[in-house]
C-alpha cells in the first residue's frame, strides 16, 4: 500500500469580530462601538492598533496582532458616508448588500492565508469535486439496485464546498498606506451541479486572503506584543445543528485535510456522533505550512496549558445538543462559535476562569472567548 501523499496544512490569517449591529449602525454612538471594543480588549492586556477604513467606506477596523502572525480584526459598520458626494440613503442601500449585513455582533467569519500561490484552493476544489462524483456514483448504484434515492438506505453524504474565483479588495491605513489583496470566498448556497447542492453560508467555512502588497502593511508586526504575553490563538470551535456530517466534510476539505465520509462516526439519521469527532488543524503564518501524511487522524494531543512552541491551532467541530447552543445558533447562525486565546497564566484576569468564558467581552456582545493560561 502506497503511503498517503503529503499535503499542506494552511495557515490561519485572521478572525473577524463584529462589534456593532449592521441593522442599527446608522445611529451614531459616542464613543463608537469600535472605540469601546478597543478599550475592552486593552483592559484585558491586548495591544490594539487602529487599522483604517475599507475601500468601500462601509466598514472600519482595528487589529489585535499576535506574535505568531495571526490577528483578530475588530470591525464596525460605519454610520454614515465619509464623502459628501454620497447621500445617506445610497450609503445605506450599499450597506444592505454587504455580505456581513445580516450578521449579528460577535464572531462572524474566519480567514486563511493565501491559497492561490500555494495551490491549496485548487486542491480543495478538486478534492470536493472528487467526493461529489463518488457520492453520485454511489447514489446511481443504490438507485439501480431498487432504491429511490430518498430513504435512509439510499441517502448519500456529499460535500457542498466550492470556492469561487478570487476578487480584489483593499483599505487605506490610518498612516495613509494603500494596501491591496485578493480574497476567495466560498460559493454561496442554492447552487447545484449534477443534482447535488453546492455552496456554503459565510462563516460555515473560511475564506482566503492573498496579499498583493506586503503583508506587513496589512499586519504590522511591531504591534504584536501584549502585556498579557499572549503568543496567539489556541483553538477555534465551530458549532452546527444540522447536516453535521456535510458541515464537517466541508470544513475538513477547506482546511485541505479531506476525509472520507465512511470513516466518520455517524448516527442512524446521518449526523455526527458528539464527542467522537476528530478535530482538524491549522498553522499560523509564522510557523509556515507543514506537510502531514494522514489528515484523518487526531493530529494534536498536547495540553493547551503547556508550551505553545511548534503547536498547531486546533479546529473543533461541536454539535449543538442543548437548548443554549440551539438558541445561540438561532441568533448568530452556524459556524465560528468560540475562540481560545493563549495568555500567560499569571496574567489571567478574574473575569476569565481557566475553564470558562471571559465574561467582560461576552457581556459586551463581543462573542465567546476563552483565555487559555500557559506557562512561559
Amino acid at each position: 500500500m502506497q503511503p498517503a501523499s503529503p499535503i499542506l496544512i494552511p495557515s490561519l490569517d485572521h478572525l473577524i469580530l463584529l462589534v456593532n449591529d449592521p441593522l442599527t449602525s446608522s445611529k451614531p454612538q459616542t464613543p463608537s462601538p469600535l472605540e469601546r471594543s478597543i478599550l475592552t480588549f486593552s483592559e484585558l492586556g491586548f495591544q490594539v492598533v487602529r487599522g483604517g477604513t475599507h475601500a468601500d467606506g462601509l466598514t472600519s477596523n482595528a487589529l489585535i496582532i499576535f506574535p505568531d502572525g495571526v490577528y483578530i480584526e475588530l470591525i464596525q459598520f460605519e454610520p454614515a458616508p465619509a464623502s459628501a458626494t454620497e447621500n445617506q440613503h445610497d450609503f445605506e442601500a450599499r450597506r444592505k448588500k454587504h455580505w456581513w449585513y445580516n450578521s449579528r455582533p460577535g464572531w462572524i467569519d474566519w480567514c486563511l492565508l493565501d491559497g492561490i500561490s500555494d495551490g491549496i484552493i485548487e486542491s480543495v476544489n478538486e478534492n470536493a469535486r472528487r467526493l461529489r462524483e463518488s457520492a453520485l456514483r454511489e447514489l446511481e448504484l443504490q438507485t439501480s439496485n431498487g432504491g429511490d434515492g430518498e430513504d435512509k438506505e439510499t441517502k448519500i453524504v456529499a460535500p457542498r464546498l466550492q470556492y469561487d474565483a478570487p476578487v480584489e479588495g483593499g483599505r487605506i491605513t490610518t498612516a495613509g498606506d494603500h494596501i491591496k489583496w485578493k480574497v476567495t470566498f466560498p460559493t454561496p448556497p442554492n447552487t447545484s451541479i449534477s443534482s447535488l447542492p453546492i455552496g456554503n453560508t459565510r462563516s460555515h467555512v473560511p475564506f482566503w486572503c492573498a496579499d498583493l502588497t506586503p503583508r506587513q502593511l496589512r499586519v504590522p508586526p511591531t504591534y504584536a506584543h501584549h502585556s498579557n504575553r499572549s503568543p496567539g490563538i489556541a483553538e477555534l470551535t465551530l458549532l452546527y445543528s444540522k447536516d453535521t456530517v456535510t458541515s464537517y466534510l466541508d470544513v475538513s476539505l477547506a482546511l485541505n485535510q479531506p476525509i472520507e465520509p465512511n470513516t466518520l462516526p455517524i448516527t442512524s439519521d446521518f449526523q455526527l456522533v458528539p464527542n467522537e469527532i476528530p478535530h482538524r488543524l491549522l498553522y499560523s503564518p509564522l510557523s509556515g505550512e507543514k506537510p502531514i501524511t494522514d489528515a484523518s487522524v487526531d493530529i494534536t494531543t498536547a495540553s493547551h496549558h503547556t508550551s505553545t512552541k511548534n503547536r498547531g491551532i486546533r479546529v473543533v467541530v461541536k454539535v449543538a445538543e442543548d437548548p443554549e447552543d440551539q438558541k445561540w445558533i438561532k441568533h448568530h447562525g452556524q459556524g465560528l462559535y468560540e475562540v481560545a486565546i493563549y495568555v500567560a497564566a499569571d496574567k489571567l484576569p478574574p473575569t476569565a476562569p481557566p475553564d470558562g468564558i471571559e465574561q467582560t467581552t461576552f457581556d459586551a456582545g463581543l462573542g465567546r472567548i476563552r483565555l487559555s493560561p500557559i506557562l512561559h
